[in-house]
């Protein structure tokens, strides 16, 4: 899914100029430049490889199916540096849905300071008790027995039994590593091998809950969901009843969506739009 694959960076001969920049055929879709202006990306790379997701993720852009993943997505967190050689909390912070520098706009803030790395995207810290705050919950922004988590794994945890996203208290909305990779829609597990891989789980139903990997349909588990979280979702790290715990020691991620129930097709689709990104930005 590289950039010389096919589902490259439209057009060619792009410049800088004014607030953003200009692609054969047009400016930049709004909703990239939004986040583009908000984040303070002044990479040309940087801000190709950000439209690019973003048409890609809207279903205009150049993905297998070319459905429109963007509609079903509340936050996406693409952890997308300035430019070459610079990364930091203030351009990682960013949810590409809604760039509002606000809780209810799910932007992050950070405790203990996570490594804001160029390849890795959002790395845990040394002491391993960094994390982010997505402020989204569950059970006020979804409809029961329809959500959805995809994760880019940059790096996985060292660690038994570490959250890389997740809220829990009685019911559990997260990703996690453990051993394999386990992941949760409501609580249903699912494992699958652990790997630099990019993970999409998804609830249709209360009894529909499938696992994809790297676009490709892993497993599934027809048993039924349990009560939706009502704790905010971190990153790196579970949040359970208030208190960040788990942490995801030495591991880290590139790209976290939070996102309704992903049919097939377009569980290959925000696969495709994330590998070309990650490639785009040669991570």
């Amino acid at each position: 899914m590289g950039i010389n694959g096919g589902r490259g960076i439209v057009g060619s001969g792009s410049v800088l100029g004014g607030s953003g920049i200009s692609l054969a055929g047009g400016g930049n879709d709004p909703d990239a430049q939004a986040f583009i202006d908000a984040a303070g990306i002044t990479g040309e790379t940087q801000q190709l490889a950000l439209n690019q997701l973003v048409l890609d993720l809207k279903g205009t852009g150049s993905t297998t199916n070319n459905t429109d993943v963007w509609s079903k997505i509340y936050a996406a967190y693409p952890f997308c540096p300035i430019d070459d050689v610079t990364a930091n909390a203030a351009c990682y912070k960013w949810n590409l849905k809604d760039s509002r520098d606000l809780d209810a706009a799910f932007r992050l803030t950070f405790t203990n300071t996570p490594v804001y790395s160029l390849l890795l995207g959002l790395e845990q810290n040394a002491s391993a008790n960094g994390y982010a705050n997505t402020y989204f919950i569950e059970s006020a922004n979804m409809t029961a027995g329809n959500n959805g988590i995809t994760a880019s794994l940059s790096r996985a945890s060292t660690g038994f039994n570490k959250y890389l996203v997740g809220s829990a208290s009685g019911a559990i909305f997260a990703h996690r590593n453990s051993n394999t990779y386990g992941v949760w829609s409501a609580s249903q597990i699912i494992n699958t091998i652990l790997a630099n891989n990019i993970f999409t789980s998804s609830r249709l139903s209360a009894t529909d809950y499938s696992l994809y990997t790297n676009g490709v349909f892993t497993a599934n588990n027809n048993a039924s969901s349990a009560t939706q979280n009502i704790y905010s979702c971190y990153i790196l790290a579970q949040n359970w009843a208030g208190t960040a715990g788990n942490f995801f020691e030495g591991g880290a991620t590139d790209f976290i969506a939070l996102h309704d129930g992903l049919t097939a097709n377009e569980s290959r689709d925000i696969y495709d739009a994330i590998a070309a990104y990650k490639t785009a930005l040669g991570r």
